[in-house]
């Protein structure tokens, strides 16, 4: 019987690296895109940083990490293409969201951004439910 999706080669390691690179890179290119589209002020920015400031950017990171990260880990070590899945449905969900909704813009969608960010829980369970249900039915499959 031929199995339901093949075990990847790449290490468990390798993985995570790509889906850590991934994930700071989204993390830049919104930081960069708010800096030259949206035109943030760095010198606002510097003026109401705090150490609070800095925590909520740092958590608020490493959310957007986790998000685009684990997908792309998991499909790369385990093939598991549910995550992915997930992953553009929640892109393509908001970024519709915001089109119906009339408020998407190149400033605006940021904002959805963050709004998006902060459902990442949501996000984090139904990769954790739905990957762990593929990896589950593949390699009951595969023991056939």
């Amino acid at each position: 019987m031929v199995p339901f999706l093949n075990r990847s080669r790449t290490s468990t390691g390798a993985a995570a690296l790509v889906g850590a690179a991934v994930g700071l890179a989204v993390v830049a290119v919104y930081f960069g895109g708010g800096l030259l589209v949206a035109d943030w002020s760095m010198s606002e920015f510097r003026a109401h940083l705090s150490a609070g400031t800095v925590g909520y950017l740092i958590g608020m990171s490493v959310l957007v990490v986790a998000i685009f990260g684990l997908p792309i880990a998991g499909f790369l070590r385990f093939n598991l293409i549910a995550p992915l899945v997930v992953l553009v449905l929640v892109v393509l969900g908001w970024l519709t969201l915001g089109a119906v909704q009339g408020v998407l813009s190149l400033q605006t969608v940021f904002g959805l951004a963050l709004y998006a960010t902060f459902l990442s829980p949501v996000y984090l369970i139904l990769y954790g439910v739905l990957g762990g249900s593929e990896y589950f039915l593949r390699t009951k499959t595969d023991r056939r």
